[in-house]
């Protein structure tokens, strides 16, 4: 990992598991494009989270897929009514393959929007305005975005840890 990215969260376990704790309603959105290897790792470890805690009691709890199109579903955020919402996303944090990192939210590229989607930039402020919760974004780094590919090996191990990690601090125990 490259030292003094501005990317990079050496904390990022002990901030998400205090922004976890004291937000009351948590709501995980994993994003990616599914055809495209380690960009799927967030639709990946959101889809491994809900394994992880089924049959768990969630009212505080929900997990969404967003896909390419995560705007698609402010009205399920809305009604839902989260503190938090992690949004899990392949990142380029400038870091080791497989790494996990807090996207701070000056960081986050608005490359604009089109008629068919927003930016993710957009998307959190406009959650964070509208519905009054926090957006934090975990990035995982990818190896490679090649279509048709699996998960790279480092993506997989950083998609089981923090899925993990996740279960662990949902469900209530220490991690």
């Amino acid at each position: 990992m490259r030292k003094n990215s501005p990317f990079t969260c050496p904390a990022w376990k002990s901030r998400i598991r205090k922004e976890i704790r004291a937000a009351g309603r948590v709501l995980i959105l994993g994003v990616g494009n599914p055809a495209k290897s380690d960009d799927a790792a967030g639709l990946v470890c959101a889809k491994k989270l809900k394994t992880l805690i089924r049959g768990q009691a969630r009212s505080r709890q929900k997990i969404l897929l967003g896909y390419e199109t995560p705007e698609n579903l402010t009205g399920k955020i809305r009604i839902f009514g989260p503190g938090l919402v992690l949004v899990l996303d392949a990142a380029n944090g400038h870091c080791e393959p497989g790494s996990i990192f807090i996207v701070e939210k000056d960081r986050i590229q608005d490359e604009g929007a089109s008629t068919h989607r927003i930016s993710l930039a957009l998307l959190v402020s406009y959650l964070e305005k509208t519905i009054g919760c926090k957006v934090i974004v975990l990035g995982i780094q990818p190896l490679g975005l090649s279509l048709g590919e699996n998960l790279s090996a480092p993506a997989e191990k950083a998609v089981d840890e923090l899925a993990m990690y996740l279960a662990h601090i949902l469900m209530g125990e220490n991690a």
